[in-house]
């Protein structure tokens, strides 16, 4: 199963530290973060942990085709 595009472009947030789950199916409605979609969908996919270290501003793939995942890798510039 591909994953589901949520949004075509970054989700841009300045988080605070700590640890996060960054959703990979796409089909979270509490986007860019997993709320636990794929496993009522039998997707076969998982959220990816992140941990920051330190207050900042984070750049979440937005389409779920990053090569770099959970980051931007500015795929959906091909989509």
């Amino acid at each position: 199963m591909e994953p589901r595009i949520a949004q075509k472009g970054p989700y841009l947030m300045e988080l605070k530290a700590g640890t996060y789950y960054w959703c990979s199916c796409g089909h979270s409605q509490s986007q860019p973060f997993c709320s636990g979609s794929h496993t009522k969908l039998n997707t076969g996919m998982s959220p990816v942990e992140t941990v920051i270290a330190k207050d900042t501003v984070v750049a979440w793939c937005g389409c779920k085709r990053t090569g770099a995942p959970p980051s931007c890798d500015s795929t959906h510039n091909d989509l």
